[in-house]
Order: structure tokens, then sequence, then C-alpha cells
């Protein structure tokens, strides 16, 4: 019971305006005890103070709860109505106060995650499985979205937490993040290529055809792709693009050429194609966790807490 929380909330709603849930928990102890003073006792308040409030109540409802003619304090029919409804009454408060209490203490309410498959592929399913492992009261849900809609979505409260890109402006401002690895840049290839699976360096890109996301979806990567080329001394041939992931590799499956894609891609599963590390491996795209701080709560910190425990695996994932 939570008697010395419950004393001090004020009206609770159940169709009186001045009944409170004082005079419901003294009526229900008086009722149950048989005494005013053996109530008093268990309540640890005077006998007086109960008899006043049960007489206020009394005068609310619009007449007599209990019979005080005997040695023993009775029910009036009306009482053993009222008792009825008064423990149910009780009963949903103190579940209230102990939910909300559980919330505060993380172990009951609901977390809300956004993530990108082919960004957290490697590392998303079994940090969930511990989460909910560790957490079963939690209630997760889960929303595969695109890395530039989670920033907005936080902002809005649609997700508390996402898996997504760094922040960029303006979100770095009301929105919190920190990293959690980089994910390299790697070459896509045809399992028939001379370099499928092998290390490739950057300078034999020149003789290639590029197939690239399309860059105002991605206007960082495709301008550091770019410069990549540049500065391994030739102008990169780009014959076509895409804005999905999935269809650059359906490009390249289809013959149109050789894709740069994150390493994290693979995990989009094209069976006929093959990934090489790029020689040297200067390109990287970050992938961070962001939430908003306005929205922090015990969930929330749980699951902060359990991605930087598993920091240095998530890193080993990503690379």
């Amino acid at each position: 019971m939570h008697s010395s929380f419950l004393y001090y909330l004020s009206v609770f709603p159940i169709g009186f305006e001045a009944v409170e849930l004082r005079h419901i928990r003294y009526f229900q102890a008086v009722a149950e005890f048989g005494s005013f003073t053996a109530a008093a006792k268990r309540l640890h308040v005077s006998q007086s103070a109960i008899s006043e409030q049960i007489l206020d109540l009394e005068r609310e409802i619009g007449g007599p709860l209990l019979d005080r003619s005997g040695r023993k304090v009775q029910l009036t029919p009306e009482g053993r109505v009222f008792l009825e409804e008064a423990r149910r009454t009780l009963e949903a408060a103190d579940r209230a106060v102990d939910r909300t209490q559980r919330s505060f203490r993380g172990e009951v309410g609901t977390l809300s995650i956004g993530f990108f498959l082919w960004g957290s592929g490697g590392f998303f399913p079994r940090i969930i499985r511990e989460y909910r492992r560790r957490h079963p009261a939690i209630r997760l849900t889960l929303h595969d979205m695109h890395a530039r809609e989670q920033p907005e979505a936080l902002e809005d409260g649609r997700i508390d937490v996402g898996l997504t890109r760094p922040l960029e402006p303006p979100f770095e401002q009301s929105l919190r993040s920190e990293l959690l690895y980089r994910d390299p840049i790697v070459a896509v290839l045809p399992r028939t290529h001379q370099f499928s699976g092998k290390d490739l360096p950057a300078n034999l890109l020149k003789g290639e055809r590029l197939v690239l996301h399309d860059r105002p979806s991605n206007p960082m990567l495709y301008d550091g792709i770019i410069a990549m080329c540049t500065g391994a001394g030739f102008t990169p041939n780009v014959v076509n693009t895409s804005q999905s992931w999935s269809g650059v590799l359906t490009l390249v499956e289809a013959g149109e050429g050789v894709a740069l894609v994150p390493s994290g891609v693979r995990h989009l599963q094209a069976r006929t194609l093959n990934f090489s590390k790029l020689i040297p491996d200067t390109l990287s795209l970050g992938l961070s966790v962001a939430w908003n701080p306005r929205n922090e709560g015990p969930a929330l910190h749980q699951f902060l807490a359990l991605l930087r425990e598993n920091r240095k695996r998530i890193r080993a994932t990503g690379t």
C-alpha cells in the first residue's frame, strides 16, 4: 500500500467534488475493523480525525454509511454499496502509484526506436534482443526509417531514440547524439570482376564506370567520392545514380558499373556481388545514436547505457 502518498493526493474522480482518497481510505478501515479506535491505530492518525473525515464523507454523499448505535460499528445498506466501490477506487489508485513508481525506476514504460537496416543491421538485432531480456516490461516500438527522416521524428516525438547519421544543422542544436562508429566506404563489384573480394586501390577506379547514390539524397558522400577520385588523379566516370542503396546494388548486378557504398550496405544481402576494401580507406560515414533531451527517461537511459556498454563490439561490427 502507498498510504503516505495517497493521503495527500487531491480529489479523486469518483463523482463527488469534495470526496478525497483519505475519506475513502478512512471509511474502508473503519468498515473492515468495525471500530474507529482500531482504524485509527492502523492508519496512525487520531480517532477524532477519522470521525470528522467520515462525517464529511457522509454529508457529501447525503446519508449515513455507518451504523454507530451498537457496540461495534456496522455498515448501513448504502455503506455496503459504497464499500464495494471504495475498494475498487483504492485498488485503482494503488495500481496507478505502483506503475508510476516502476516507470520512474525504468521497470515499465515504452521506447520507440528509429533505425535503418543497412546502417545498423550488423548489431541492431542483438542489441534489441538484449534490451528485451534485461527490461521485459518495457514495450519497444521499432521504426525502419531513413536516416534523414529521423531528426525530425525525434523533434516531434514520433521516436524516442534513433540510430542515424551524425546530426547536421539545425538539429545538432536541439538534439543530442553520440558517434558509435564510422562506416568505411567500400567498392561493390560483380563476382566475376578481377578485383572482386580483393583490396582495390582507388586509382584503379579510373577505368571503371561508377554507380553512386544520388547527390540530393546524400551530398556529403557523393562529394567525398568525387574528391577521393580527384585526389587519386582522375575524374570519375559516373554513369548512373539511384535514390536507394538497394537500387545501387541492382544497377551493379545489371552490369552498369562498380558502386562505392558504406560497408553496412552488405547487410542488404546482394548475393551475386562482392565487397572490396578501398585503398586507402579514408572515406567513411558515421553512425550515431541520437535523442531528444526533452524526452529523456529511464527507458531511454537504459538503452543508451546498453549501447555504450557494447560500443567496442558495435564498432567491430561496423568495420
